[in-house]
């Protein structure tokens, strides 16, 4: 065993501790932190390691983009969810090699900065190999999504599931959003899942998102025909939008809902009565 103090120790789960002592096991696993002020205090065999400054537990990252590295400042701030949607689908496409080292020294940054664990969103196989070199422990997120088109639904599967045999473990299928996951492309992505995963996906990001669902009219219409895309086979359900995708998603999954900056109280006991509070909402604005 060793232990380890610093000027102060977070844990996190109780008020930072002044000269705090970390007690770890020979596999690296924390299994003590005690304060020397406690009546109850037994000090270590061997005098701790110093550390000015403090301890803290590793960081996580719950939601990345690890593969869209190199567009970092690419596009122009101050935009809107839409204009930043063209860019970043528009703009993604450079040499290999540019994006290859740009992931290489993000996950390097990270690891640097205290990043410990991460959940990444990827479309593609670009980052396989740094996650299964990289000391950071990674979680997949292998997203797939037609533009609500539901005669895309297959091919579209078909492109996403290279990049998703590509990921190393752990991994799991899951719907980009509800503006892009037509009814067709659910339960292909609900059957890539078979065990214990679990999913993600972007929720209630912006205005025209909900006005989408619940009216059926929204600047997503013009959106999708820059792509191609049409949205005559599309029905609004007269509802925000998570709870369209709380119907097509699977409630066994542990679920992460992302962004959320327009959901409701209301929004969020749905999604736990839905799911048995198995999941997190992330990026929560305060109100």
């Amino acid at each position: 065993m060793r232990s380890y103090s610093a000027d102060y120790i977070y844990p996190i789960a109780r008020p930072p501790i002044r000269r705090g002592i970390v007690t770890v096991d020979d596999s690296g696993t924390v299994i003590g932190v005690q304060d020397p002020a406690a009546a109850d205090f037994v000090a270590p065999a061997a005098p701790p390691e110093w550390y000015d400054g403090v301890l803290i537990p590793g960081f996580v990252n719950a939601h990345c983009h690890l593969e869209l590295s190199h567009l970092r400042g690419v596009s122009a701030t101050g935009k809107t969810l839409l204009p930043f949607l063209v860019d970043v689908v528009t703009l993604r496409e450079v040499d290999q090699t540019e994006i290859e080292q740009a992931i290489v020294e993000q996950d390097r940054q990270m690891w640097e900065r205290g990043i410990q664990a991460v959940g990444d969103i990827c479309n593609k196989a670009d980052t396989a190999a740094v996650k299964r070199n990289s000391p950071i422990t990674y979680y997949s997120f292998v997203e797939m999504f037609d533009f609500l088109q539901p005669e895309r639904a297959r091919a579209s599967y078909d492109i996403y599931l290279p990049a998703y045999a590509a990921q190393p473990e752990p991994k799991s299928a899951v719907p980009h959003a509800p503006y892009t996951v037509s009814d067709a492309l659910y339960p292909l992505i609900n059957h890539l899942n078979t065990g214990s995963e679990t999913v993600s996906i972007h929720n209630q990001e912006t205005p025209a998102e909900d006005l989408l669902f619940e009216t059926g009219s929204s600047p997503f219409a013009e959106f999708f025909a820059g792509f191609g895309a049409s949205l005559a086979s599309f029905s609004a359900p007269g509802t925000p939008s998570i709870f369209h995708a709380l119907q097509r998603m699977d409630p066994s999954k542990r679920t992460l809902f992302v962004h959320n900056t327009l959901t409701t109280e209301a929004a969020i006991l749905a999604a736990q009565a839905w799911g048995g509070k198995r999941h997190l909402l992330g990026h929560l604005p305060q109100r």
